[in-house]
């Protein structure tokens, strides 16, 4: 992958791929579109509505790692527990990742984060008495879940850049793996995706994106 880093309206980094002609985040601030997509209309979101002794997390794309590390911290400070649990085939280099500068004024939040990407995959670490991290180097596609998650984080690359993400079969992949009442975010509000989610089974909302953004989508199981 040819990859290179740059920066965001709110000061943080995203990585631009220009074989996709794709960046991981929206240009207008990394961390303000990770919290507002996948921990405020996300994990804030469901555990307010739910009250649960553990809210489990399925994430597609690992890739920076700022949306586990946004969610560490949002459990740490609501004392609620976590089990996360991501994948990401084809995972940054050590160079990338440490490039990057996510959290380079907080020591423990840079540890975190940093230990999150050196973490063996297929293996589950506790980071604190909240939150516990598990990664599979596995596409969606080939991965096989043996589990029923809360919230799922739909954070691949656009369908217009990687459309075999986003197919039927992938939805209805997920849809299988959710318990009831359980939610999907996702930056993504393109039309097809919206009736696919509709078809599979899902009722679908159209809520305020990030900055920069109009829309993006949460949908219920």
């Amino acid at each position: 992958m040819s990859l290179k880093i740059i920066n965001t309206s709110d000061g943080s980094h995203t990585i631009y791929n220009s074989e996709l002609n794709e960046t991981y985040h929206s240009i207008n601030g990394s961390i303000k579109e990770s919290m507002h997509v996948y921990v405020e209309e996300g994990l804030n979101y469901f555990q307010k509505k739910a009250k649960k002794e553990v809210y489990k997390i399925f994430e597609v794309g690992f890739g920076t790692g700022l949306n586990f590390v946004l969610s560490y911290l949002f459990s740490e400070e609501k004392k609620i527990n976590i089990e996360y649990h991501s994948i990401e085939p084809y995972p940054l280099t050590d160079g990338i990742i440490k490039k990057l500068n996510y959290f380079n004024t907080e020591l423990k939040e840079r540890e975190i984060y940093l230990n999150s990407h050196s973490q063996k995959f297929n293996s589950k670490i506790i980071y604190s008495d909240f939150c516990s991290l598990r990664k599979e180097k596995e596409t969606l596609e080939e991965i096989r879940i043996n589990n029923s998650f809360d919230i799922i984080y739909f954070d691949a690359f656009a369908p217009s850049k990687q459309p075999s993400m986003w197919t039927l079969q992938n939805l209805n992949k997920i849809f299988t793996c959710m318990s009831d009442g359980s939610i999907l975010v996702t930056y993504c509000s393109s039309g097809k995706f919206k009736r696919d989610l509709k078809e599979i089974g899902f009722n679908v909302e159209i809520i305020p994106g990030p900055i920069g953004k109009k829309e993006m989508v949460r949908a219920t199981k």
